[in-house]
């Protein structure tokens, strides 16, 4: 649950509709046999089920006073989904292939891709039995992770992208199974819960003959209007949820997420670190507002830092009261969670959850998403750090992980990762 991080500073074949479901349909034959403002078109449209709008569409006005939805175009350089604006609620899917092989991985690709493409455009998939919940594509954005088994199992062991070690166990997890490691993850969002569940089903179903579902994690934001002012949206321990840094379409965001060596099939995709982050809230609740608040190193009122005189205030680790101790203890979060280059930073983006346990309790917490073009010398190294000195970490714990590494995106008539898997 890292704060925001203070710093000083395809190759692809063409493919045609036609020829890509021929080539799917044969693979699951064979199987059955044997997730940028700046980046992507943000358009604002009516929704309607006509044809798919091509990437560059305009903003079109209408009398009818039904809410426009806003389509982030799935085609480009990157993926939609992670330089682009959140959305209020968001699923993680994680798949695992039937039959691990480069072939079925491919025709899982290709039938993802044309999917995806439908579905964020709202136009419905083909066979879709519902064609109307597809209309309301309102910032519904469809993101692909290749896990580290898919790659090993395909034979693409030694072609793992730069920046994508195994995140190891640290001292203070709790992993279980359920939420480990997949072959393949859906990263779905979407403003309206109906438009969300309903893209997930179609993935899934046109996936089910070549994949199995392992987990499905559902996280929700607060409302913008929940929140006056300036304060962030909170997470369920009451605190604001952190800044919005790198910001998206400046260089630093791509210097911090976007992969820019290594092979041109890895280009301008990133890595994508999920945890699982479950709150403690027996203990967590018992404490008093102000030790909750030193232990963040943020007032709980307005996200604040310590010390500063309101929620814009920068973190000043210098700072310090009368007796000379730091009003931002050495031991707080953001303090420990502070990179100390930009080598080290993060894309940080958590959505709260709330589950039931098998046993009938609650389970709440974080969806941490951390998106880096190399975890190896950003996540990994802040996670120790915060395992070792992070005071507020008694009253979290990571009960699942796991890392993909999200390919560039894709222009029309390719699949995603096609170099890749070529």
């Amino acid at each position: 649950m890292n704060d925001e991080t203070v710093v000083d500073v395809q190759t692809s074949h063409a493919l045609t509709r036609r020829g890509m479901l021929t080539a799917a349909g044969a693979a699951i034959l064979g199987a059955a046999s044997g997730f940028a403002l700046a980046r992507a078109t943000v358009t604002e449209t009516e929704p309607r089920a006509t044809a798919a709008a091509a990437p560059e569409t305009v903003i079109e006005s209408s009398p009818d006073p039904t809410p426009l939805t806003r389509q982030l175009a799935f085609y480009g350089d990157h993926q939609v989904g992670i330089e682009t604006e959140p959305a209020l609620h968001q699923a993680y899917v994680g798949l695992d292939l039937r039959k691990p092989s480069k072939r079925n991985a491919q025709a899982a690709m290709r039938l993802i891709t044309d999917d995806a493409a439908r579905l964020t455009s709202g136009q419905p998939t083909l066979g879709d039995a519902q064609p109307d919940l597809a209309t309301n594509a309102d910032l519904l954005t469809v993101t692909v992770g290749l896990g580290h088994s898919l790659l090993r199992s395909a034979g693409l062991g030694d072609r793992e992208p730069p920046g994508f070690p195994t995140i190891p166990a640290f001292a203070n997890d709790a992993l279980e199974e359920p939420w480990s490691g997949t072959d393949l993850l859906l990263q779905v969002g979407a403003n309206d819960p109906v438009a969300l569940s309903h893209a997930i089903r179609m993935l899934t179903k046109d996936l089910s003959t070549l994949t199995t579902i392992k987990w499905i994690q559902k996280g929700f934001l607060a409302s913008a209007s929940a929140d006056a002012g300036h304060i962030a949206r909170r997470n369920l321990m009451g605190h604001p949820e952190g800044g919005q840094f790198p910001v998206p379409g400046t260089p630093q965001f791509s210097r911090i997420v976007w992969i820019d060596d290594g092979p041109d099939w890895a280009r301008g995709g990133t890595v994508l670190v999920l945890r699982r982050m479950r709150m403690l809230f027996d203990t967590w609740d018992a404490l008093e507002k102000d030790a909750q608040e030193l232990a963040i190193g943020r007032r709980q009122s307005d996200g604040s830092p310590l010390g500063s005189d309101g929620p814009d205030g920068a973190l000043d680790f210098n700072a310090v009261d009368a007796n000379g101790l730091p009003l931002i203890p050495l031991d707080s979060h953001v303090r420990v969670a502070a990179a100390p280059s930009i080598e080290g930073v993060i894309l940080r983006r958590p959505y709260n959850y709330d589950d039931l346990l098998p046993d009938g309790r609650q389970d709440r917490g974080l969806l941490f998403a951390a998106y880096t073009a190399n975890s190896g010398k950003s996540f990994i190294p802040t996670q120790r750090r915060l395992t070792e000195q992070d005071a507020f970490q008694k009253w979290i714990s990571a009960v699942g992980s796991a890392t993909y590494f999200l390919p560039p995106g894709v222009q029309e008539g390719a699949y995603l990762a096609s170099g890749l898997l070529t």
